[in-house]
């Protein structure tokens, strides 16, 4: 494995609503970390920092995201979205992130609401968006590229694993940002109601059975539609619908 190129992935991203500049750190403690501190001190939409390997990196809910130097996909991003995008951000970053990695590996990953990126059943990325004070959100990624099966847990995979072959990570991370300046343009132009439409595109979560926790309880039902606002609607089973806007929600495993 080699250390990220940062000039081949610049020679790879095209001129777009978003004007990315990159940077570029061996090891970290988080990029979310160093994008944070970016935006407190101002950087612009399109800053984003990459890095080979991450000591403390972190999924939603502050779980940890772990790695091996060199083999991953690890970037986080400096956003700064039009009021309509906000609310959809999530779906929105979910949908890039699936059709980078379908441009650059021709792998087609199915989208786990609100924001995982799934292949064959298991987690090929995690994503995460934290808003901290000011109009920035801070967008991280985090790809399973180059990981043999050993390093990665029995729920995860790589696009290694699944396609029998390394994959150039600076091929996928232009991929993915010239998908998202593409998706910011089209919201420019067409407004944000194609974004939900686009998710349900990817996802074959809807019309299956899920579950989720309320008031300290699993409860279950049938991931029915996503709404205009980005929001998870369930069907339970007296026939109401519920609108879950944060949280996990797992698919139930049907029996073969």
């Amino acid at each position: 494995m080699s250390r990220f190129d940062l000039e081949r992935a610049r020679a790879r991203l095209t001129v777009g609503e978003i004007r990315w500049s990159l940077h570029y750190e061996a090891a970290c403690e988080s990029t979310q970390d160093l994008a944070r501190a970016a935006a407190a001190q101002d950087a612009e939409q399109g800053w984003t920092v990459i890095t080979d390997f991450q000591r403390g990196g972190r999924g939603r809910q502050g779980r940890p995201w772990a790695a091996p130097a060199d083999q991953a996909l690890l970037f986080s991003t400096v956003l700064r979205p039009p009021i309509d995008v906000l609310p959809l951000l999530p779906l929105l970053a979910a949908v890039t992130v699936a059709g980078g990695i379908e441009v650059s590996s021709a792998a087609v990953a199915d989208l786990k609401w609100p924001n995982d990126v799934l292949l064959n059943g298991k987690k090929l990325a995690g994503i995460l968006l934290e808003r901290p004070s000011g109009p920035a959100v801070i967008l991280g990624v985090g790809v399973n590229v180059n990981q043999p099966a050993e390093h990665l847990l029995d729920t995860a995979t790589s696009l290694r694993v699944e396609l029998g072959h390394e994959i150039e990570r600076e091929a996928l991370l232009a991929a993915i940002l010239n998908d998202l300046a593409n998706a910011y343009d089209r919201a420019d132009r067409e407004g944000v109601d194609w974004i939900v439409p686009a998710w349900r595109s990817r996802s074959a979560m809807l019309g299956n059975p899920v579950t989720f926790q309320r008031d300290g309880e699993t409860v279950r039902g049938v991931a029915d539609d996503i709404d205009a606002d980005g929001a998870l609607l369930v069907r339970m089973a007296d026939g109401t619908r519920i609108a879950i806007v944060a949280g996990e929600v797992e698919r139930v495993r049907l029996q073969s």
